[in-house]
């Protein structure tokens, strides 16, 4: 295995001539760099992370923090981050943190004793207050679809109420006025902004919501399942369902297939939808698209320049945009 010293001596240098060029450390003539780079190939050489890590006080590791690594809105968002980071040269570690303030907390600190140079958190259990003074501390950090006062040129938003409302005016403008809606776990901040976006869109049409249209999912397949079975027993004069994720999505539709509800003769489905799932399905449901990919490569972006301590700005709110298929028809 080719060592430092073996490409000093191909290329005509000195070892620390070569460990510079390798960590982009002061300035060389290009034939130096040249030689030094042709002797690498020849040796084959790679430099050791370990000791580049040691040599520039840089793991080149980012952490990435979710909540749970099961379904396609995870897996894209790993994904891209993965794509982004590669670019940067980056290494990606990732950890859950397990529904809870103290599994986030545990997993803050897993990237810290690995020295990460930062991390993309999308967290839903730590505190407002606690992310205001993690951002006081040396390790740079972004906030993936969060906003935090204080801390907004690290947050990257998605407006979760107009898309929501968005969605079911789409509804209401086909002559619907009994929609119901499955909403998201209600601890959370954007499932909140879901329900008051599909609530303030039935005030203004002038409907009189009854609360019993609406039930809480966990964002789950089965929470789907269960809450659109819960749903129909009690109304089954809906004529319409607006999903607030495409995974319950796909469990509500199993209810109304097994049940031979035709969708969407009987009743009009409208979803949320992050990696168009909605697309694949039976007949295809429209939904407002939640672009986590896009989301994810600003905020590895914007850790990469708090890395290198660049100025960042605040970043524009990502919004909602309907993409009309065919689960839903209209009344008129």
């Amino acid at each position: 295995m080719a060592r430092i010293k073996d490409v000093a001596e191909l290329a005509g240098v000195n070892r620390s001539t070569v460990s510079r060029i390798i960590n982009g450390e002061g300035k060389f003539r290009e034939e130096t760099r040249k030689k030094v780079e042709a002797a690498m190939a020849q040796l084959n050489y790679r430099p050791s992370a370990i000791a580049r890590s040691l040599a520039t006080s840089s793991s080149n590791m980012v952490g990435l923090l979710v909540t749970y690594y099961t379904g396609g809105f995870f897996g894209e968002m790993m994904e891209q981050v993965q794509t982004e980071l590669d670019i940067h040269k980056k290494f990606l570690i990732t950890a859950q943190g397990h529904h809870s303030a103290e599994g986030e907390r545990e997993a803050i600190e897993r990237f810290n004793d690995l020295r990460c140079d930062g991390y993309v958190l999308h967290s839903r259990y730590l505190s407002d207050d606690e992310l205001r003074e993690l951002a006081k501390l040396p390790t740079p950090f972004v906030l993936l679809d969060r906003y935090v006062e204080g801390i907004e040129e690290r947050c990257v938003t998605f407006n979760h109420h107009d898309a929501s409302r968005i969605a079911v005016e789409h509804l209401i403008s086909g002559g619907h006025r009994h929609i119901a809606c499955i909403t998201g776990p209600s601890q959370r901040h954007n499932s909140l902004l879901r329900k008051l976006g599909y609530v303030d869109a039935m005030k203004s049409a002038g409907i009189e919501i009854d609360e019993s249209w609406c039930e809480e999912g966990n964002y789950g397949r089965q929470s789907g399942y269960d809450a659109m079975a819960s749903i129909y027993r009690r109304h089954p004069e809906i004529t319409a369902l607006f999903s607030c994720s495409e995974e319950m999505t796909v469990g509500a539709m199993q209810f109304l297939h097994e049940h031979k509800i035709s969708v969407p003769e009987q009743i009009s489905l409208v979803s949320f939808d992050s990696v168009d799932l909605c697309e694949s399905l039976y007949p295809t449901v429209s939904a407002v698209h939640f672009p986590i990919s896009d989301m994810a490569r600003v905020a590895v972006q914007t850790l990469i320049g708090l890395v290198k301590d660049q100025q960042i700005e605040s970043k524009p709110i990502f919004e909602a945009q309907l993409k009309i298929r065919k689960a839903d028809r209209s009344l008129w």
